[in-house]
């Protein structure tokens, strides 16, 4: 399956609807949002995505899922492109892991195998090597199975230290 690179970063956009994203994915499951694939149209609806943060520390993937359509073409997203006329593709992605924090930095993908891939992406939509996503795909699971470990222990903690 292709495996796509979609960036964030921090500078360029806020991303405001993060912190609601976030909690939408708690509550169902997954989240649908719509998001620049640059100029890259060949993305096929059910490819692999993984979410990177970029621009700003922390660095690092911070979320995964799939692609949901196929690129559209319309207005850039970026004011000053846009006023240009600048047009983009936008794609739908249902992402089923999301945080605002990286779960792997950047600093960990610069390390072989991973480092054969140019994490820090020029535009979103980018295709990553299929050697390098079928190593990611198994850490990535890794991490997501640990943070989720983690989060069901903090608040039975929380309650055993007010208990206290």
């Amino acid at each position: 399956m292709p495996t796509y690179v979609f960036a964030w970063n921090p500078k360029l956009w806020g991303w405001p609807e993060l912190p609601d994203d976030i909690r939408k994915l708690k509550r169902r499951g997954h989240v649908d949002v719509e998001w620049s694939s640059g100029r890259t149209r060949a993305l096929e609806p059910g490819s692999r995505a993984f979410f990177i943060r970029l621009g700003v520390p922390p660095k690092g993937l911070i979320g995964a899922g799939y692609t949901l359509t196929a690129p559209e073409s319309r207005i850039h997203w970026r004011p000053e492109k846009a006023a240009r006329g600048t047009p983009t593709n936008y794609i739908q992605l249902r992402l089923e892991f999301l945080t605002d924090l990286p779960l792997i930095t950047f600093e960990e993908l610069a390390r072989p195998p991973f480092s054969r891939f140019r994490w820090g992406v020029r535009q979103s939509g980018t295709r990553m090597p299929s050697s390098v996503a079928d190593a990611l795909e198994p850490w990535w699971e890794e991490r997501v199975a640990a943070w989720q470990e983690a989060r069901a222990k903090a608040p039975a903690a929380r309650r055993q230290r007010r208990r206290s």
